[in-house]
């Protein structure tokens, strides 16, 4: 008997139900699993909406700090998949987006390149003007700028730095005050956003309400 939901190796189901499950004609057990796959799809998807992690706590937000949602696009290509009527596998109809959810899913270390992030977002305009991102970067770091009147310096704003700074110029000022050697290559750190899973409890509640419900119907 195999049950695959999720990552989440410790969902398992009693040998009760497993008995219980392999007992129905295969027509009947592929029901039940295909029923189970889409009830914890749909949990995946309400957690997505809601922002929140398989345990009930608000997910990772974005290192950028933008407020935008993550995993906006996860829920909507994931699939029941049902084999031999005995091995649901609840996963993404591409394998690409499936990597990619599995990595959210578990976090860990993305490396990236210049190269990557031009196929990701495009080519740079670095002529056009620094993007505001850049400008907090320089300011956090203490980028100042010269006072209007009288000698001295006094920290920039953000509109001034936006104004005044095109991308590459901003880019270099912003290797030099981190100290920071020019990389071909550089780690990205991701957090942890579990989304898909569930505990073994609510697994075998549901899964014996499905039973139970086809099992009162005919055929």
């Amino acid at each position: 008997m195999s049950l695959v939901i999720t990552p989440n190796k410790q969902q398992a189901l009693s040998l009760k139900n497993q008995l219980l499950l392999l007992s129905l004609p295969a027509n009947k057990r592929i029901r039940v699993l295909k029923a189970l796959g889409r009830h914890e799809r749909a949990l995946a998807r309400k957690r997505i909406r809601q922002q929140t992690t398989v345990d009930g706590t608000s997910m990772q937000g974005r290192a950028d700090g933008k407020k935008a949602k993550m995993l906006k696009r996860m829920g909507r290509t994931l699939e029941p998949y049902v084999k031999n009527a005995n091995r649901l596998e609840l996963k993404h109809k591409s394998p690409q987006v499936g990597r990619i959810g599995a990595f959210q899913q578990d976090g860990g270390t993305e490396s990236m390149s210049a190269s990557r992030m031009a196929r990701i977002h495009g080519n740079i305009d670095y002529d056009a003007p620094a993007t505001r991102s850049q400008a907090k970067a320089l300011i956090t770091l203490g980028y100042k700028t010269k006072k209007a009147k009288g000698n001295g310096y006094r920290r920039a704003t953000i509109s001034e730095i936006v104004a005044n700074l095109n991308q590459r110029k901003a880019g270099f000022i912003l290797k030099k005050l981190r100290d920071k050697p020019n990389k071909n290559r550089w780690p990205i750190p991701v957090k942890a956003r579990p989304f898909l899973g569930d505990t073994t409890p609510n697994v075998q509640r549901e899964l014996v309400k499905i039973i139970d419900h086809i099992n009162s119907k005919r055929g």
